[in-house]
């Protein structure tokens, strides 16, 4: 793996440092969620610091040797809770997310994502639904358990925001301070992906198969009718995480992935 994990508490740190300074480079904190679009007093919910996310992935591995890979991902997420003091608060309307993209790793080792990873976000509990945002990946890494291609719960991915639909991304709770107009100026929106519980699947839903089959289809252009896991060529991912949003400067990006790795390890640790 090109990135390790063992200065992720140290720039975790740091982030806590520009976010007690003030800096416009660390996650936002208290900024809204109107899932819905349908604006109105009391319609918007407040994101302490993250979104809940559970989900899954299916995940397709080549060989050049023994043990290194590449990979294509497909995966489906969906949000149903924003994090909130001191009760989680539920969201009006799902929050469904899809992810497509590949990279590289060594078994036993980790993983590298390629950038360019494209992450979808709409408002709605099924697909298709109303698409309400676009991210590219920036960077992404995973560590995997020991002489295995399963994720030890650690993997962290940023994203920056390619377009946004007004009415749904509120920094304040008037509604009045719309990321949308910011994307839409060419301002940097990152949203990253910290998963804290991504584990092997043995079985799934037969919903799982459709939407997951669909989406890999869709983006790798094969003609794969069954998702499957035999814990090599083959993966299905279970992933329990957050979704962290930040507007930072374009240099502070790496920062901010090592924050989320770092929000990774230290959550896994407490648990």
């Amino acid at each position: 793996m090109t990135m390790t994990f063992k200065k992720s508490v140290a720039a975790l740190a740091s982030v806590a440092a520009l976010a007690a300074a003030g800096n416009a480079n660390a996650f936002l904190n208290n900024w809204y969620i109107d899932a819905d679009g349908a604006a109105g007093a009391g319609a918007a919910v407040q994101v302490d610091e993250y979104l809940d996310l559970n989900g899954q992935a299916y995940i397709n591995n080549s060989f050049s040797d023994a043990t290194n890979f590449t990979f294509n991902e497909a995966g489906n997420f969906a949000t149903t809770m924003a994090d909130s003091d001191p009760l989680n608060k539920p969201l009006p309307t799902f929050l469904i997310s899809t992810f497509t993209g590949t990279g590289s790793g060594t078994a036993g080792s980790g993983i590298t994502f390629d950038a360019g990873g494209i992450l979808k976000v709409y408002s709605g509990s099924a697909i298709p639904a109303n698409q309400i945002g676009e991210f590219v990946l920036q960077q992404g890494q995973g560590v995997l358990q020991s002489t295995s291609l399963v994720p030890n719960g650690e993997i962290s991915l940023v994203f920056k925001a390619t377009s946004l639909d007004a009415g749904y991304f509120f920094k304040d709770a008037a509604l009045t301070d719309d990321l949308a107009v910011g994307v839409a100026a060419g301002s940097s929106v990152l949203f990253g992906f910290a998963s804290t519980n991504a584990s092997a699947l043995a079985t799934w839903s037969a919903n799982a198969n459709t939407t997951l089959t669909s989406l890999y289809n869709g983006a790798f252009n094969p003609d794969i009718t069954n998702i499957a896991n035999n814990g090599t060529t083959q993966l299905v991912i279970s992933n329990n995480g957050q979704f962290r949003l930040a507007v930072p400067e374009p240099t502070s990006m790496a920062l901010v992935g090592l924050g989320l790795t770092g929000l990774a390890a230290l959550r896994r640790r407490k648990a």
